[in-house]
């Protein structure tokens, strides 16, 4: 499936595990950014079938060239699984094993690929926003929608802008 929809389901299962730093970074290497061998294996592709092949459910040209690496396929696991070990971490291999469920859903409905992976992202999101509100509501003292929206509202405009310059525009508002 789409990087994104790798991206919204390690967030949605990072929230849920309540994750820290470093568990962090182990969850978006091994539940996204193992998706980067496919940029190595894109240029080849390209020049074998055309740009608009990109657009294709499946980059399987029939020549046998891999697109994807190990870490794709379960064999990986003789990569994954002394890396959890030395991290002294399961969530390498946990990330790793929802990429590779997530992929194999995309595999088994290839031919709804674009249905499945629309309904699988909104549900995602759907998750992330609820557990969101629900976290939200259990530290604020606010309720509903609206609190919850201008909630997120300042908390992406501090991240982007900075404290500071978030709330200047803010500043004498009440």
């Amino acid at each position: 499936m789409l990087t994104t929809t790798h991206l919204a389901a390690v967030l949605l299962l990072g929230l849920l595990l309540n994750l820290d730093r470093n568990e962090w970074f182990a969850a978006l290497a091994f539940g996204v950014a193992l998706d980067v061998d496919h940029l190595f294996a894109a240029p080849g592709y390209v020049e074998r079938n055309g740009f608009a092949a990109i657009l294709k459910p499946s980059w399987d040209d029939g020549s046998g060239i891999p697109w994807r690496s190990v870490l794709h396929y379960p064999m990986g696991a003789f990569l994954v699984i002394p890396l959890s070990v030395g991290w002294r971490l399961l969530l390498p291999l946990l990330f790793w094993l929802t990429h590779l469920a997530i992929d194999y859903v995309q595999s088994v409905t290839l031919a709804y690929s674009a249905v499945v992976e629309s309904a699988f992202l909104a549900s995602v999101c759907l998750g992330i926003f609820a557990f969101s509100y629900q976290a939200w509501a259990a530290a604020s003292s606010d309720h509903g929608l609206r609190p919850f929206l201008r909630y997120v509202k300042e908390y992406l405009r501090s991240s982007i802008y900075g404290p500071r310059r978030a709330n200047r525009g803010t500043a004498g508002r009440s």
